[in-house]
């Protein structure tokens, strides 16, 4: 199967080249908020309070509603933060997942549906927004602090009725028993993957269970926080199209550009950066 894949090197608090109503599903990763620099003076978080965190956020979540068909979903991999003991300030977890959802619902409940949380626990020697090291008064209590080794991902539904696939395509897509249950279950346990210079990756196999969980061959994939291209990478391996924004990180546009070219065109992807959408959607 054909497939279409589009860069776009901009903030995607504005989305203006996708079409609404066009996209399947939405999948990202958040910044990280003040624990991750990624080395863009206009990115999100890392510079910011955490109401300006969340205003900005939802923005993206506002333009992410307007682009997903009615019956797309919304997946977003978060993870709390964890604050570090200062003079004055004791350690704490700050709950992010729960602003996620919380902030999303306040706005946005008359169009979309919170279906819940998957928790994506992480093997501990990965590196995680929440650190998964020893912590606290080792080896005596009482105060030794959990250990973050887990992350979110917090599944949204747009209400309405999704379009419905043709049988050869929903052939395609048909799972087995175990494979359900597999992708289906609240918890996830897989490896995270090694962070390099600024750039914060996820998995292929996150990326890949929730595509095959919520979209049909040839539907169309939206990353609003694209980073190295892990969700393109996988759209095109699994036969779907992708769009992708990101800002740019480490040295910048250029330097971005090529980490994603690299890791799409292994597979001899055709990149587009116009401002073109997909042909059959406009």
């Amino acid at each position: 199967m054909t497939t279409t894949h589009y860069v776009y090197f901009q903030d995607s608090q504005s989305m203006p080249q996708v079409k609404s109503q066009s996209m399947q599903l939405m999948l990202t990763s958040c910044p990280y908020g003040t624990i991750k620099d990624y080395g863009n003076p206009d990115q999100i978080g890392f510079y910011d309070s955490i109401p300006e965190y969340y205003r900005k956020l939802g923005n993206v979540w506002t333009e992410s509603i307007r682009a997903l068909c009615p019956g797309g979903r919304m997946c977003i991999n978060i993870g709390d933060q964890y604050v570090r003991a200062v003079k004055g300030t004791p350690y704490q977890i700050l709950p992010l997942h729960a602003y996620l959802v919380s902030d999303i619902m306040a706005h946005h409940s008359d169009n979309l549906v919170y279906l819940g949380s998957i928790i994506w626990q992480k093997i501990p020697n990965t590196k995680t927004t929440g650190g998964a090291s020893v912590m606290g008064s080792y080896p005596y209590p009482r105060n030794g602090y959990v250990s973050y080794n887990f992350e979110y991902i917090a599944i949204f539904k747009k209400l309405g009725k999704d379009p419905r696939p043709s049988k050869e395509i929903k052939a395609q897509a048909k799972m087995t028993k175990e494979e359900w249950r597999k992708l289906f279950n609240g918890i996830w346990q897989f490896n995270g993957v090694r962070q390099i210079d600024h750039i914060a990756v996820f998995p292929d196999e996150l990326a890949r269970r929730l595509i095959r969980m919520f979209t049909f061959p040839g539907d169309n994939v939206l990353d609003t926080f694209l980073g190295s291209g892990t969700t393109a990478k996988v759209a095109y391996e699994d036969g779907r199209n992708s769009i992708g924004y990101e800002l740019g990180f480490g040295s910048g546009i250029d330097y971005t550009r090529e980490v994603i070219k690299k890791k799409i065109h292994f597979y001899d992807v055709p990149v587009s950066e116009s401002a073109a959408i997909f042909p059959t959607l406009v």
